[in-house]
């Protein structure tokens, strides 16, 4: 039978650079086989239908288990730049 495997991914990592949990090594299906269901697809193991009826971790998806961005921010992974930038001396001259 056909599962989802994403859940063997730690997906909050930066930069897609998500960790493989068991090995603690950053995840690369050459390596550590096709465990997310998108390398799936890509592979012939999973179709487009599959893929949405089957994985559990879809971006953008709003029932997906994938972490969304403002979630990658609480946790520390990315900081977005806030306020306002310096201003110049020069212009109150």
């Amino acid at each position: 039978m056909k599962e989802c495997s994403c859940n063997l991914i730690d997906w909050t990592g930066k930069d897609g650079k998500y960790i493989h949990i068991e090995s603690g090594e950053i995840y690369d299906s050459q390596k550590h086989g096709a465990l997310d269901c998108q390398t799936k697809v890509k592979e012939g193991i999973f179709n487009y239908g599959e893929y949405f009826n089957i994985c559990k971790y879809i971006p953008g998806d709003p029932k997906s288990n994938f972490p969304s961005a403002s979630e990658k921010i609480v946790k520390g992974v990315s900081k977005p730049n806030e306020g306002i930038p310096p201003i110049s001396k020069k212009l109150f001259k």
